[in-house]
């Protein structure tokens, strides 16, 4: 039985006066090999629609917890790979993402963003609803790290 593969890849940038994501970029990697700016509409298919779902969730969920924690983010960049049977049921979910510190932001404020607080964000992740409502045999990976400064 062959599989499907979709691959997203996702790029925010954060700043100080408001640590919400300032821009968002979701991208398609497309039967053509392009990357394709993702703009959901009413003419998205469906099926994408649920993946952009799954990805942005986890995003949501990791930039919420970083300002939370109070984590002076300046960019996430993320990798995204959902693979399905033939017959579009999931099989596997995998996505790495990759934090950013803000350089100009004092350092008693970089020094939260420890392995702590990253281990507490990915937890935190795995409360996104989308993700927990996945059937059980869905194999899921969601890894963190923090970008070297």
């Amino acid at each position: 039985m062959s599989t499907r593969t979709f691959e997203f890849r996702l790029c925010s940038s954060h700043g100080a006066a408001d640590p919400a994501s300032d821009e968002l970029l979701v991208e398609f990697h497309a039967d053509s090999g392009d990357w394709q700016a993702q703009h959901p509409s009413l003419s998205t298919p469906g099926f994408r629609l649920y993946l952009l779902s799954l990805l942005l969730c986890q995003h949501f969920y990791l930039v919420a917890n970083a300002q939370e924690r109070a984590i002076p983010l300046q960019r996430v960049e993320g990798t995204f790979t959902v693979i399905t049977s033939s017959d579009w049921i999931l099989e596997q979910v995998n996505g790495h993402f990759r934090l950013t510190l803000d350089p100009g932001a004092p350092a008693e404020e970089l020094a939260r963003a420890d392995d702590e607080a990253i281990a507490f964000i990915s937890r935190r992740m795995k409360l996104c609803p989308v993700s927990r409502n996945l059937p059980a045999a869905v194999e899921k990976a969601i890894s963190l790290e923090l970008a070297e400064a």
